[in-house]
């Protein structure tokens, strides 16, 4: 591995037709070291033996980054790890560094995105927006740049209630959060400019930390109100929440790993891909899963009786802050047609997890995330720490 800063010091299956793809290609890659990057980045050198793999890191990063790459000497050797900033002007690089990019770099993949509805306006659009002028900018200029997989999420449709197409964007839809709003933002700026900037599209539910990982994930919505659960009265007998019949769509860092990998080698450009479980569980299915995991157990009949009955044993359990924002954040929202995603699975070989076959994984991380006092983190301030 080199660097420029100074004094630097289980993966799911593979698809046959995608094996060493990209040649001897210089591969840059933005969002590391986030959970989903790492997830990339193992992927990519255990995949493609003779790529050069350029990060451009956070310089407060840099550590994190140098620790999180794999070991082998031989991958590392390709890697080199460059300071910046990837929503900065010129990717907050030196002139001369910027020009080396710009004539070299055949591949980019950017997962310098967020989805975080905690942070402020002015934060989300820094990270999302930035993000994405900076693509804009370097395509313009680099002569040898054939793709951009630009990771995006299906927070950018909002509020919108019904099924949504990979070709649509603009719905009418209104808000939640402020960083939904900066994404679709992003992927408008993006598709404006698709003549010059050779760009597709991945579009995920939520997404949660590697299947197997040993570094535990940063908590995200589903471990928020698994650990509402974890935490609830264990002498009595808990109501559902509101909408238990809803579907909980989510998918592992590692297979959004795949499907990056897969878009890049197999994607058009232009084109925007949806990647969802085509029968994701219940709400009811999950928190039954977890009562017994957890040693809870549930009202069988619900409604404002049993409500009442919780409420007077313990105040406010599913109406704490809590448990309203965790609850919250699996409002039902669009549901992802899949139909260009699904067709790029097949070729690739690959297919959608299921939640409920790795949903003990995801149970264990919400213990190690309460037991480190790390369930509920305070809202990012910088930009990189709002990055997922």
């Amino acid at each position: 591995m080199t660097s420029d800063a100074p004094a630097a010091s289980a993966a799911a299956p593979h698809g046959q037709r995608l094996q060493g793809c990209f040649g001897d290609d210089v591969v840059l890659l933005t969002g590391f070291p986030s959970d989903r990057a790492r997830s990339l980045v193992g992927l990519l050198l255990e995949r493609e033996p003779e790529i050069s793999l350029w990060l451009v890191v956070p310089p407060d990063q840099l550590e994190a980054a140098a620790r999180s790459v794999p070991g082998q000497t031989r991958a590392a050797e390709r890697v080199r790890l460059i300071p910046g900033e990837p929503c900065a002007i010129d990717l907050g690089l030196s002139r001369q560094t910027y020009v080396e990019l710009a004539t070299r770099v055949d591949r980019w993949f950017s997962l310098y995105q967020t989805t975080d509805a905690r942070i402020s306006r002015e934060l989300g659009l820094r990270v999302n927006v930035g993000a994405a002028r900076e693509i804009t900018e370097l395509s313009r200029v680099a002569a040898r740049l054939g793709h951009v997989t630009f990771l995006s999420s299906s927070a950018v449709f909002g509020d919108y209630q019904g099924a949504v197409g990979e070709e649509e964007l603009a719905l009418g839809q209104s808000f939640r959060s402020s960083a939904g709003a900066a994404l679709a933002v992003a992927e408008a700026l993006l598709r404006r400019n698709l003549a010059e900037v050779p760009v597709s599209i991945v579009r995920t539910p939520q997404v949660l930390g590697a299947r197997g990982a040993e570094r535990g994930p940063r908590p995200t919505g589903l471990h928020r109100l698994l650990a509402v659960l974890a935490t609830a009265p264990a002498d009595a007998a808990l109501p559902l929440p509101p909408g238990a019949n809803r579907p909980v769509q989510a998918v592992p860092a590692d297979f959004v790993a795949e499907v990056l990998y897969a878009v890049s080698a197999l994607g058009t450009r232009g084109h925007a891909y949806h990647f969802a479980d085509p029968a994701p569980a219940s709400l009811l299915e999950v928190l039954q899963r977890a009562a017994e995991h957890f040693g809870k157990r549930f009202e069988q009949t619900g409604g404002a009786r049993a409500l009442g009955r919780l409420l007077l044993r313990s105040p406010g359990f599913w109406l704490s802050q809590q448990g309203a924002r965790a609850l919250s954040e699996w409002a039902e929202g669009a549901q992802l047609l899949t139909r260009g995603g699904d067709r790029l699975l097949e070729r690739a070989a690959l297919r959608v997890p299921s939640l409920l076959d790795y949903l003990p994984s995801v149970l264990r991380e919400t213990e190690q995330l309460l037991e480190g006092g790390r369930i509920d983190e305070p809202a990012a301030q910088t930009p990189f720490g709002a990055v997922a």
